[in-house]
């Protein structure tokens, strides 16, 4: 079985390509724009001009894991162009590739729980209606709109991974790593919200889990699934976890308003994934105080 991993040098991209390199049954590419020396089946690719024909005509794949984008809501507002071009445009860089040399190639494409905004119903089943709050959440449902079209028109596999909250070692954004960065320079925390709003957070252990059943089921076709564990936290909840586990003795306090962009309640219905046998390794509290281990070992 031979697998490529785009985006291999990045959060979920290098745990996906670790866990599948150490596993006997499967030869693993990596492919992403640093530069890589020593590891001879990895793909440097150009950050400008990102083209991935040499990569599927060099290569004949089973699977693609496209862990590859930009994966930050406030930077999407920031700058949505380079959003736009690190999550839509690549993507067609990569179906065309696909497309055009490696027709039988299976591609899981990482998308987010972005693209929902605000749910109308909880749980969020993956047929609810999708209505992003960002640019950063638009540019998911585009992609997830394009592997739509390509699965129909030109009948590639692919499967779409509506990822929630993800977490763990590696990870240097979003919630954990801004209090980790303030807890080092402040005394009193403050947040944005109430922190009575509820996320699904999944640690990227989980998440390579969901990836590998796919894989062994050896689906075809088109699919999407919520990537959760069903088991809904308050920011509160999760924010005072963090720090305990950190060492964090300051105050924690709330704006009361809420970021642009940012939803507001979040509550997975998993069942699809459960379906497949998916089963939950990492609870919340083991999973954060691991990853506090990781960023302790950082300072």
């Amino acid at each position: 079985m031979k697998i490529l991993v785009i985006g291999s040098k990045g959060f979920i991209g290098s745990a996906c390509y670790s866990y599948f390199k150490s596993q006997p049954d499967y030869e693993v590419y990596g492919a992403d724009v640093m530069v890589e020396y020593d590891d001879p089946n990895y793909f440097l690719i150009d950050a400008t001009n990102a083209d991935f024909k040499k990569v599927f005509h060099e290569q004949q794949f089973n699977w693609c894991i496209n862990c590859a984008g930009a994966a930050s809501v406030p930077e999407s507002f920031n700058n949505p162009e380079r959003d736009y071009l690190l999550n839509v445009h690549h993507l067609v860089n990569i179906l065309n590739a696909i497309k055009e040399g490696n027709g039988n190639c299976r591609l899981i494409q990482l998308s987010s729980a972005a693209v929902y905004g605000n749910p109308q119903m909880l749980p969020i089943t993956e047929s609810h209606t999708l209505n992003p709050l960002s640019p950063y959440g638009v540019h998911k449902k585009q992609a997830e709109e394009l592997c739509q079209l390509y699965h129909d028109h030109f009948s590639l596999n692919v499967h779409i991974f509506r990822v929630f909250s993800a977490y763990g070692a590696g990870l240097k954004k979003q919630l954990f790593w801004d209090l980790y960065k303030k807890s080092q320079t402040q005394t009193n925390i403050t947040l944005f919200g109430t922190g009575n709003e509820t996320r699904e957070f999944i640690h990227v252990i989980d998440i390579v889990n969901a990836i590998n059943l796919f894989i062994n089921a050896d689906k075809s076709g088109f699919s999407i699934t919520n990537i959760a564990n069903n088991n809904t936290i308050t920011i509160t909840t999760a924010a005072e976890t963090f720090l305990k586990y950190i060492g964090f003795s300051g105050g924690l306090s709330f704006t009361g308003t809420n970021r642009i962009g940012d939803p507001l309640y979040w509550q997975a219905d998993n069942r699809q994934l459960i379906s497949l046998g998916y089963q939950q390794k990492v609870n919340f509290e083991d999973g954060i105080n691991t990853y506090c281990k990781w960023l302790k070992g950082k300072e």
